[in-house]
């Protein structure tokens, strides 16, 4: 019958390899999860920061650094919010720890704090996923320092942290959620292909499931032979990867100006990333004429500077697709969605990457880990912004695979 939820016990988790080894850079972090955006909360976690009491600088940090979230769809759950003067929080001290936290101990954070990066949620594959975020400098280094590539581990969970899941009985996608994403997953760590042809491929696949595919075990094992199949060098034939640089700068610049990071870690970024192309920032939304020779030197010097360290990408690409649950399975539209908006993700961060090298810039790591930050937190954290940029696709009939590749050309 329509409607009618199948269950499943979720009793294990599942989480990438690097997630036991993360901890706070503390101190020791130049991109402070501290900084840069609004930090909200919820009801509980207001009233409970609005009742601590510790020494007068703690008490004044408080008094003056909460306030309440009068508006918004979401006011329930984003109740209060810190006053960020300056892009900073509130409780924030001179050396880069935090005052609540130092004298009250790590339970007396709010949620958002305790839990960042971090996050878990329990899915219909069976399985409580615990991801990290890669907007906090700590898990770009942890992504860094894995040059074999991603792996994952799962352990059964304790009674007390089992639930049932559910998932609507006419659902043919849902069930098999775990085994599409892992093949997917395999996909994007084909070394034998460019990044941007293994997205491609991952997009043939997909695109089977979208238009109706219904025997899921057959598209497994099509998939797994994808590389081998004449389709794959048929759409990296097809695809000209590279060839329409224009518009894929245009995208991206657009896209980097509507994004809003605050904080004095990013301050300048809009401006100093347009400058490097030749735009004025008062034109970057208008007619401005993009250039696309400045990308190509900061494309070449990128490839010299950061030579033997393409696996970082791919690292980064993996841990978003299993951070974000992805493919969305909920419908076949959702699952195309998903996967447009996964190629606008690559795209932005490929065009960061890249322009961390452009003339004056430092072209090192922390330069690349401060665009990746900034990106992240501009969009990972902002559904709004991603949702955004996926629809304008789609509503200009921009959504194709063939488009997907121009995004992914850069």
């Amino acid at each position: 019958m329509a409607g009618q939820k199948r269950g499943v016990l979720i009793d294990k988790d599942l989480r990438p390899a690097y997630y036991d080894d993360f901890h706070c850079l503390a101190a020791d972090c130049c991109l402070s999860c501290c900084k840069g955006w609004r930090i909200s909360f919820d009801k509980k976690d207001y009233l409970s920061l609005k009742r601590q009491s510790g020494s007068p600088e703690l008490n004044e940090r408080l008094d003056h650094g909460l306030c309440r979230i009068r508006s918004g769809p979401l006011s329930d759950v984003h109740y209060g919010e810190f006053v960020m003067a300056g892009g900073v929080c509130p409780l924030l001290r001179k050396d880069s720890l935090c005052a609540l936290q130092v004298e009250k101990g790590h339970g007396a954070l709010p949620f958002v704090c305790r839990s960042f990066p971090r996050a878990e949620s329990y899915q219909v594959s069976g399985y409580l996923e615990r991801s990290l975020s890669p907007a906090c400098e700590g898990v770009l280094s942890l992504l860094w320092e894995h040059p074999e590539g991603m792996d994952f581990r799962s352990d059964p969970l304790p009674k007390e942290k089992r639930r049932r899941g559910r998932f609507p009985e006419d659902s043919v996608l849902a069930p098999w959620f775990h085994s599409i994403r892992s093949q997917c997953i395999d996909l994007l760590q084909d070394r034998r292909f460019p990044l941007p042809h293994r997205i491609l491929l991952m997009g043939l696949a997909l695109r089977e499931l979208a238009d109706g595919e219904a025997d899921i075990p057959r598209w497994l094992e099509r998939t797994r032979l994808l590389p081998e199949r004449p389709e794959a060098a048929e759409v990296f034939h097809e695809s000209g990867l590279g060839k329409e640089l224009h518009m894929f700068l245009s995208n991206n610049i657009r896209l980097l100006f509507s994004l809003r990071v605050t904080g004095a870690d990013f301050s300048g970024v809009h401006a100093v990333l347009a400058g490097g192309l030749g735009i004025e920032v008062r034109l970057a939304e208008t007619q401005a004429t993009i250039h696309c020779e400045p990308y190509l030197a900061a494309r070449r010097r990128f490839s010299e500077v950061f030579s033997g360290r393409e696996y970082f990408m791919e690292n980064l690409l993996v841990s978003l697709f299993f951070h974000l649950h992805m493919p969305s399975l909920g419908s076949p539209e959702e699952l195309w969605k998903s996967y447009v908006n996964f190629c606008n993700l690559y795209s932005f961060y490929r065009f960061l990457s890249v322009m961390s090298c452009q003339e004056g810039a430092a072209g090192n790591r922390e330069e690349l880990f401060r665009l990746m930050v900034f990106a992240s937190r501009g969009l990972i954290h902002n559904n709004a912004q991603q949702s955004s940029l996926r629809d304008e696709l789609f509503q200009n009939d921009s959504a194709t695979l063939a488009h997907m590749a121009i995004l992914l050309g850069g």
